[in-house]
């Protein structure tokens, strides 16, 4: 993340319509989409954006609805503190051309340079090659995140309501987050180190794990505490479905972390120390923090990004893939051909299920449309696909739901080392299965008519190759908007 799991690449794929609906029914299930700010101002997302009543049809600048946010209609800024879940006037110069450069990208990422032709790849090397007008384009995969997911989850995709708030930095990702924590932690071992050293130019002690774990403890203890305020918000808004495409990568964790292991007495520490102690950092300072934050949300299920950083999430604790509630599940990202995406995090005791990311077409800040990939991407996709399933049947609860969508996939071999249940989503399967329970099945016979009656997707037929990143410039292409 998950990534910005957050993380973000821009891809061509087959456009998906999106619908623009004049209203919408009151069970429709609610969605809350947590990541950069959701644009409803968009046409294709207006019709479905859920309000508060009191907020919508009261006074501007009052909290009509004494909640403690002012104008909080469809949701809250917590980076900015307002009610702006995207401030529009941060749309990049040449929007157009940064727009055509994600589909160009998109375009590689999914058929490789042979899918191109040699203008478009050109057109796409020049331009990545001026850095100022890249940084624009890597800008506007954070900018426009958390529109693209909402528009992902309302994809041919009516039955929803919708909400957001704004939990990561506008072109970020949870990196700047950790690099205060790590911060904090410098200033408290250093305090430390001072204390124990008999003269100034003493090598600094070795700190032991007994104490790096009190001081992770009590970081994720004030950590908790910090997120309450947000976690009472989002359980104020009852969702039944929650996206998050965000999260810490483990590669970055463990580049801060070895840095500071020097100053903690730690001479070339090893890569297994190195995520011996990442792994406790997050055990101990993000995922208590995690916790707290979906405290109030019981009733839902939580769908997480995997991350975009090509790893085994088995071998590594990560945030908030990790945290400890029963009600989520990690969502790693497929290619057309139903591969693992090769950005893709993986891990057959901690993915749950794999699901398309590459190439995925939707709303874009500011009236646009445009591509992205991404287990950022899969996840609302996934998260798309629960609502059907909730739709057929809207009192199945969070593990139900999930047990729904994990034992009805699409085995693959592929994905057999790859993701828990082996397999990409059947929505088709999923939603028979729910309208069996409908019918008086119990959730195991409805499963198992299902895997009966309702027969694998018909895969897209193999009509190009994949990227070949031994190529050094189609690597550096494909993988440049990841952060």
């Amino acid at each position: 993340m998950k990534f910005s799991r957050n993380i973000v690449m821009a891809a061509l794929a087959v456009s998906l319509t999106i619908p623009c609906v004049p209203s919408f029914a009151a069970d429709q299930v609610k969605v809350l989409v947590i990541d950069s700010g959701s644009d409803f101002t968009h046409e294709a997302l207006k019709p479905l954006a859920l309000p508060r009543d009191q907020e919508f049809n009261g006074k501007p600048g009052v909290d009509d609805d004494k909640n403690g946010y002012v104008d909080d209609i469809f949701g809250w800024n917590f980076v900015d503190n307002s009610a702006t879940l995207v401030n529009l006037s941060d749309t990049p110069p040449d929007y157009d051309t940064v727009l055509r450069c994600m589909e160009l990208l998109g375009k590689l990422q999914a058929y490789g340079k042979e899918g191109m032709t040699p203008e478009e790849y050109k057109y796409l090397v020049d331009h990545y090659k001026d850095k100022e007008f890249w940084a624009w384009v890597g800008f506007t995969g954070g900018w426009a995140h958390g529109t693209h997911c909402a528009g992902i989850v309302s994809t041919n995709n009516n039955g929803v309501h919708l909400n957001a708030i704004k939990h990561i930095q506008t072109g970020a990702s949870p990196k700047e987050e950790t690099a205060q924590a790590f911060t904090a932690l410098k200033h408290a071992m250093a305090h430390k180190s001072s204390v124990r050293r008999r003269v100034p130019e003493a090598a600094p002690t070795k700190v032991t794990i007994e104490e790096l774990d009190q001081y992770f403890t009590q970081l994720g203890n004030d950590n908790a505490k910090k997120i309450k305020a947000k976690a009472d918000y989002i359980a104020s808004l009852q969702p039944r479905l929650i996206n998050c495409s965000f999260g810490t990568e483990n590669k970055n964790l463990c580049e801060m972390m070895k840095g500071n292991m020097a100053q903690w007495g730690y001479e070339n520490p090893t890569d297994e120390q190195v995520q011996e102690i990442v792994n406790l950092f997050v055990t101990k300072a993000f995922l208590p923090r995690d916790k707290a934050f979906f405290s109030g949300c019981k009733d839902a299920l939580v769908f997480i990004a995997a991350g975009n950083s090509t790893e085994d999430l088995n071998i590594m604790v990560t945030s908030p893939n990790d945290v400890d509630i029963a009600n989520k599940m990690v969502i790693a990202a497929t290619d057309e051909d139903q591969k693992i995406a090769p950005f893709s995090c993986y891990g057959n005791k901690k993915v749950d299920v794999a699901v398309p990311g590459v190439n995925i077409f939707a709303t874009y800040p500011n009236q646009k449309m445009g591509f992205m990939s991404g287990t950022s991407m899969a996840c609302p996709n996934a998260l798309r696909m629960a609502s059907m399933v909730l739709a057929a049947k809207d009192d199945l609860k969070p593990a139900e739901l999930k047990k729904i969508l994990m034992e009805t996939v699409d085995k693959k071999d592929w994905l057999k080392e790859k993701v828990k249940s082996g397999g990409v989503i059947n929505v088709s399967r999923a939603v028979f299965a729910a309208q069996q329970m409908v019918a008086g099945k119990t959730l195991e016979e409805a499963v198992k008519i299902a895997l009966e009656k309702v027969g694998d997707k018909v895969s897209r037929p193999a009509k190009r190759t994949r990227p070949d990143l031994k190529d050094p410039m189609v690597k550096e292409l494909y993988f440049s908007v990841i952060k």
